[in-house]
């Protein structure tokens, strides 16, 4: 074992490699803040641990904190780890978890204000964040892991990358693999948060999670294995109304909610959700059981907006359900009201595309209507689409198919087809025509390189 401390004026960074065979437990804490975090501060917060009773662990890592000043500084970390037990029946431990918390009053003299709560003078230059992430391996046997870290007083990044493959491409046992985000931001009148939770528990082929909070949350996940899943996300806006132009502004609560859950079967999954005053959602789901599994999920959008004309909604609030009916002051009562759901459960064969966006109405000072949009295209059992075979070209004469719909061109709707039928063409005699990311097979892999290849068009 190799640690490095290395401080520069109000910096330090410590640098640790492990590489042995054997009982290992490394673990280590950085903190920092200025002011008090209750009135007018920040504080952060960076842990991790890894301990084993046994086997082969590679590990490098590297954490630093510090800034030019106590208010402007972050703590950033980057991890690579590398675990075998072998034939030791040894497992491994790990976790790391993320913190930061900031709010900014009106003055030093405010009273304490409530993170994520109107609990001060309600003037909008009061200000909550809090964010957290954490990620925990629970067990492994084998495990290869990337992780990287970087949070400041209102800014929280966190990434992580797994898999439970054996190095030596030998069976491997089952892993379990957790992660965690939950971020909150706005003043008393301007509320945004949002949430995921994920655990594996099996083999998996790939564990990836991006998590972003800053002025809007951000969260990216992907799995591919054979294991457990139980995943949820949820995104919320609690806006609130306010008459400072002479009109109301903005009104009511948007909330996005997705669930996942298997006990066990194959399964590739890739989400994205963006949150802030406009909420938008991507998933993308293949399931397949294996014997007895079966797979359930579900989704949720709702979104309220009340109004009451020129009132002033603290004195003189509408009636949700009123109709035409008027206000204390005499003016009309507004609301508007959307649901959407869908659900898919107990199937043993599914292909799911969903796309969700909420406006809470951010036009317009916050005075435009509600806007949703949803749609959810579920395929079970799945089913082959012979068609694509004589529409499928290849525009760039690299030897892959990149265009499945035959318009000469890679789209959305040819990752979509991909995606659809991606079982049977990666176990066809052209799957080498689907390997756009070269590693000697296809696999959920080649999905995320096609559509990052869309984005960069």
């Amino acid at each position: 074992m190799f640690l490095f401390v290395s401080p520069v004026a109000s910096e330090v960074s410590v640098g640790t490699l492990i590489d042995t065979v054997g009982m290992v437990h490394d673990s280590s804490t950085f903190t920092q803040g200025y002011g008090n975090p209750y009135v007018n501060g920040s504080a952060q917060l960076f842990r991790d641990s890894t301990m084993t009773n046994g086997g082969a662990l590679a590990l490098s890592k590297t954490v630093s904190t510090g800034g030019k000043t106590a208010e402007s500084g972050s703590v950033d970390s980057q991890k690579v780890l590398s675990y075998d037990a072998g034939s030791s029946g040894s497992h491994l431990a790990a976790s790391e978890n993320i913190i930061t918390t900031t709010t900014k009053g009106s003055n030093d003299s405010s009273s304490i204000l409530c993170a994520l709560a109107s609990g001060d003078s309600g003037s909008d230059s009061n200000r909550s964040f809090t964010a957290s992430a954490s990620m925990d391996v629970i067990t492994a046997n084998t495990l290869q892991l990337t992780s990287r870290t970087r949070i400041s007083s209102e800014e929280i990044q966190y990434s992580v990358s797994a898999n439970s493959s054996n190095p030596a491409g030998n069976a491997s046992s089952p892993a379990i693999i957790g992660s965690s985000f939950t971020y909150g931001s706005g003043t008393p009148g301007d509320m945004n948060m949002a949430s995921d939770r994920s655990k594996v528990a099996g083999l998996f082929d790939l564990f990836s999670r991006v998590y972003r909070g800053d002025t809007s949350a951000t969260i990216q996940a992907q799995t591919q294995g054979t294991g457990m899943v139980n995943s949820r996300t949820v995104a919320e806006h609690v806006y609130d109304s306010r008459n400072s132009t002479g009109q109301t502004e903005w009104a009511g609560t948007a909330v996005y909610a997705a669930t996942l859950l298997t006990n066990g079967g194959t399964l590739a999954e890739t989400r994205s959700l963006s949150a802030d005053k406009t909420t938008s959602s991507q998933r993308l789901v293949s399931y397949h059981a294996n014997g007895s599994n079966a797979m359930q999920t579900e989704e949720r959008v709702v979104a309220v907006k009340q109004v009451s004309g020129n009132a002033n909604t603290s004195t003189d609030p509408s009636c949700v359900f009123g109709g035409g009916s008027t206000t204390a002051n005499g003016s009309a009562a507004s609301y508007q009201s959307v649901s959407a759901s869908s659900q898919a459960m107990g199937v043993d064969s599914a292909q799911i595309e969903s796309v969700a966006e909420m406006d809470i109405g951010s036009e317009k000072n916050g005075t435009a209507p509600v806007v949703v949009h949803y749609r959810a295209d579920i395929a079970s059992p799945v089913e082959f689409d012979s068609s694509i075979l004589q529409k499928m070209t290849d525009p760039n004469n690299d030897g892959k198919f990149e265009d499945l719909n035959g318009n000469g061109r890679l789209d959305m709707q040819d990752l979509v087809l991909l995606f659809r039928n991606f079982d049977w063409l990666s176990k066809s005699d052209i799957s080498s025509r689907f390997d756009f990311n070269r590693n000697g097979r296809v696999d959920f892999a080649d999905l995320t390189r096609a559509f990052r290849d869309i984005q960069q068009r």
